[in-house]
C-alpha cells in the first residue's frame, strides 16, 4: 500500500473509531503530510530509519511561527510520535509485510522540563495588572486568567466552553478532555464572581462562554460561533499580561496549569486527587510535579535540622 492512502486510512480511524478531537486530527494530519513530503509517495515497505532520518533532517529544519527559531525539542517530538502512532496503526491492521517496528523511531531526549509555574508573589501581579481600558475586555482578561489557574484546565477545554457548560451557583462543571476522558471541573468563589462579572456585561446570547470583540455581521454571528475566541488571542493576551506585569519568564495557558498543580501539591493535596483535576489518565504523567513539592519540603528540614 502507497503510503498516502494509508496515512488517509489512518486519519478516518481516528476521526471514527478513537473518536479523537478534532484538533488532534489536525496535527496529526500535518505530521503526517510533512513525512510523506520528506520521504515521497512510497510504498509502506519501504519505510527504515534511513527514511525516518530525512524525516528528521526536515523537522529539524523548521522554525517557530512566533520566534522565528527552530523549534523546541518537545515540539520536534509532537511531529515524531505521529509517525509511530501511524506505523502501529498499519501492523495492526496488516497494511504491509516487513513493516519499520514503531518502538524503533527514538523520540528526541528533553532537558528536565521546568514545571513549577509561577511564584504567588507574580501571580498577583499578573492578577492584578489592569491593561485594557474597555471594562468587558478587562473583565474577560481578568475571569480567563482566574479560571485557568484554579481550574487546571487545558487552553483548548477552555476554548470549547459555551455558557451553558457552566454552573456558577454549584461552581462546578464537566470537560471533556484528551481522550475524550470526562472530568468534573470546580471553580474557587473568585473565579466564579469574576465569570460571573464577565457574563453580566455581555449584552448578546452567543453561546460561547469567551468571544472577541470583532463583528463580522455573517450568517454565523446568530448563535456567535464565529466569535468565540481562539487559543491563540488567549496564548497572546496571557503572555503580554505576564510580560506586562513584570514577570520575566514566559507566562503562558500551560504555566497557570502547572501553577494550580503544584500550588495543590504545596498545600497538601494528594497525588492522586491532583491527577484526577488535571484529568491525566496516568499517575505518572501527575508526578513530573512532586519533585517540585519535595524541593519545599527540603527547605523546611534544612530550616529545622542541622
Amino acid at each position: 500500500m502507497k503510503l498516502l492512502d494509508a496515512i488517509q486510512q489512518f486519519l478516518r480511524h481516528l476521526k471514527n473509531v478513537k473518536n479523537v478531537s478534532p484538533y488532534t486530527i489536525r496535527n496529526y494530519r500535518r505530521s503526517l503530510n510533512l513525512f510523506a513530503e520528506s520521504v515521497g509517495d512510497i510504498e509502506l515497505e519501504e519505510i527504515n530509519l534511513n527514511k525516518i532520518d530525512d524525516f528528521r533532517d526536515k523537522i529539524f529544519e523548521l522554525k517557530s511561527r512566533n520566534s522565528g527559531e527552530r523549534i523546541s525539542r518537545a515540539t520536534q517530538n509532537l511531529y515524531l510520535v505521529p509517525v509511530r502512532s501511524f506505523l502501529k496503526f498499519a501492523h495492526k491492521r496488516d497494511l504491509a509485510e516487513n513493516l519499520l517496528s514503531p518502538e524503533k523511531i527514538e523520540l528526541v531526549k528533553l532537558d528536565p522540563r521546568n514545571v513549577a509555574g509561577i511564584t504567588a508573589e507574580e501571580l498577583e501581579r499578573l492578577r492584578n495588572f489592569r491593561g485594557k481600558k474597555d471594562e468587558q475586555l478587562a473583565a474577560r482578561d481578568d475571569a480567563i486568567i482566574e479560571m485557568l489557574f484554579s481550574t487546571g484546565l487545558r487552553i483548548s477545554e477552555l476554548v470549547a466552553l459555551n455558557r451553558e457548560n457552566v454552573n456558577l451557583k454549584s461552581r462546578e462543571f464537566s470537560v471533556i478532555g484528551k481522550g475524550r476522558k470526562v472530568r468534573i471541573v470546580f471553580l474557587t468563589e473568585r473565579a466564579a464572581k469574576l465569570l460571573e462579572r464577565y457574563l453580566n456585561l455581555r449584552t448578546d446570547n452567543f453561546a460561547p462562554l469567551f468571544i472577541n470583540s470583532k463583528f463580522r455581521g455573517n450568517s454565523l454571528e446568530k448563535n456567535g460561533e464565529c466569535r468565540r475566541l481562539s487559543r491563540t488571542s488567549i496564548e497572546i493576551m496571557i503572555r503580554d499580561r505576564g510580560r506586562k506585569a513584570g514577570i520575566t519568564r514566559p507566562v503562558t495557558p500551560h504555566v497557570l496549569r502547572h501553577t494550580f498543580a503544584t500550588t495543590l501539591l504545596r498545600k497538601g493535596a494528594d497525588l492522586r486527587s491532583v491527577q484526577e483535576m488535571l484529568g491525566h489518565s496516568n499517575i505518572s504523567t501527575t508526578q513530573i510535579y512532586t519533585h517540585v513539592a519535595n524541593a519545599d519540603l527540603k527547605k523546611v528540614h534544612e530550616k529545622f535540622l542541622e
